[in-house]
């Protein structure tokens, strides 16, 4: 059987397509330009801020890091590793408290491929898409949903190199994962 998720080759097309659009000088989305917060200890993160883009990319590879690659600092950061969840490309944890997403409550989240993701049972993608103010989704047929919205992009410029940060809203749905929506926050920083 084969699965799909949104996954890194996906994420990376869509954040490279991001990042060339505006860099043509194309009109970013409202609030498009929010400024990011730094916070840098982990165990200080709020996990409803940074599935909203409130942070900036080291925040979240801090917050990653601290998490571990099995998910073995999971404890001290407030969650709870969830085990032989459906999905191999996201590992899925239980928080302590229930946070607040776009109005839909959830203790569940799953760290994707530089993105944190709220689980939200029993709602449409559309529904969330539209209260993220995204107009138009990505894809939307009857396998999969997905849709995003840069919440934050800078390019500096680094010797002979650019830095791309890329900081964006996702919305997306998987075959693992039905009845469920993914939302959060995908953080990258991509060189050329």
């Amino acid at each position: 059987m084969v699965q799909f998720c949104f996954s890194a080759m996906v994420r990376a097309g869509i954040v490279m397509a991001a990042g060339a659009v505006m860099a043509a000088g194309a009109v970013m989305a409202a609030g498009a330009a929010q400024s990011q917060q730094r916070e840098p200890d982990p165990h200080k993160v709020d996990v409803a801020q940074m599935v909203a883009c409130k942070y900036d990319v080291p925040t979240y590879n801090d917050y990653a890091m601290a998490l571990g690659a099995s998910g073995e600092g999971a404890a001290a950061l407030g969650l709870t590793r969830i085990e032989d969840t459906p999905n191999p490309f996201m590992h899925e944890y239980q928080l302590a408290a229930p946070i607040d997403v776009l109005g839909w409550r959830t203790q569940r989240v799953a760290l994707a491929s530089g993105a944190l993701l709220a689980v939200l049972d029993q709602v449409k993608p559309q529904d969330v898409a539209q209260r993220l103010g995204i107009e138009e989704a990505l894809r939307d047929d009857d396998f999969k949903y997905m849709a995003m919205r840069v919440a934050h992009h800078m390019q500096e410029k680094v010797g002979s190199s650019t830095l791309n940060t890329v900081i964006s809203h996702e919305v997306s749905t998987v075959i693992t994962h039905p009845g469920q929506v993914l939302v959060g926050c995908s953080y990258r920083i991509n060189t050329y």
